[in-house]
């Protein structure tokens, strides 16, 4: 597992914070900087962490692993990885890796974004549609390097006029051109509306998961056939709306044992099982482990 990966009860959630002598809620900085000064941080990089802010990682040399929702993903050179706010990651920190680290939050990409930005944003950064991970082909990664060295330098610019403006646009070319290139690996298009229907079916989930699991309910929310949500959530993710619940659910255990030093009983009673010998065996049925076992292992 990761290394030095604190107890679960001590795994901290990370604000953005601003310094006094600059409001911008935008940082840009290398790798190498970010972790030359990890020893000086009040939390551990390479323990699992949570996020209140949004994330993009640019490989420009080496290779190595990051964990975001307890997965591991392999990266090298031209690798970018989006990383959402909530999400929980981890860094493996290597000597020989360097690249730069953006980091933004809702508020300030979306300050000035018309609804059609907005829905580019959140498509990109739906952890539930896409890998975090984005792998440029070498003919793009020049310009995707061009438009970070840019973006940069705006940053470390001393003459603040306009400062914020030019940032934000060069971010969402930056983002729009991420959404295109993820565009054009999927092999389906993805239909604006059922985008629409999938996002509404997502924050059901969200605000209802403790009442109830099944999916039949969730369509009858959205005033749809039990067969068009599961059509929907076939194109978008390649799972059933069962499959996508269970799914969901298991993620959001996994990250309440991770962050919290809940009980597993208190856990299962807040998740709506209606006994914890249920909710064990639900849990273990999914990912092979009871969820004690996989707390462990954390630390392991």
């Amino acid at each position: 597992m990761v290394n030095k990966l604190k107890l679960p009860e001590e795994i901290p959630q990370i604000p953005f914070l601003k310094s006094e002598d600059d409001a911008l809620e935008f940082e840009i900085m290398t790798l190498k900087h970010l972790f030359s000064r990890a020893d000086k941080l009040d939390h551990s990089i390479e323990g699992f962490h949570r996020l209140d802010f949004y994330n993009i990682l640019f490989i420009t040399t080496g290779e190595g692993e990051h964990y975001v929702d307890f997965q591991s993903y392999r990266y090298n050179k031209g690798s970018m990885l989006f990383i959402s706010k909530r999400q929980v990651n981890a860094f493996r920190l290597k000597p020989d890796v360097d690249g730069f680290i953006l980091l933004f939050t809702e508020t300030f990409l979306t300050k000035n974004m018309i609804h059609s930005d907005i829905l580019s944003f959140y498509r990109l950064y739906n952890y539930h549609l896409n890998s975090p991970l984005l792998n440029a082909p070498i003919d793009i990664r020049k310009n995707i390097s061009n438009l970070i060295e840019e973006i940069n330098t705006e940053y470390q610019q001393h003459n603040n006029y306009a400062r914020e403006e030019v940032i934000q646009l060069l971010l969402k070319l930056l983002l729009l051109k991420a959404e295109r290139l993820k565009q054009y690996s999927n092999e389906s298009e993805k239909n604006s509306e059922w985008f629409h229907t999938f996002s509404l079916f997502r924050n059901r989930l969200k605000s209802h998961l403790n009442e109830t699991r099944n999916a039949n309910d969730y369509a009858d929310m959205l005033n749809c056939s039990y067969k068009h949500l599961n059509v929907i959530c076939k194109a978008f993710t390649g799972s059933t709306a069962k499959q996508f619940i269970d799914d969901f659910l298991i993620l959001e255990i996994k990250r309440q044992l991770a962050v919290s030093d809940i009980s597993v009983k208190e856990l299962s009673y807040r998740l709506g099982f209606d006994e914890p010998t249920n909710f064990v065996k639900y849990f273990k049925r999914h990912t092979g482990k009871s969820p004690s076992r996989f707390k462990k292992s954390l630390t392991s």
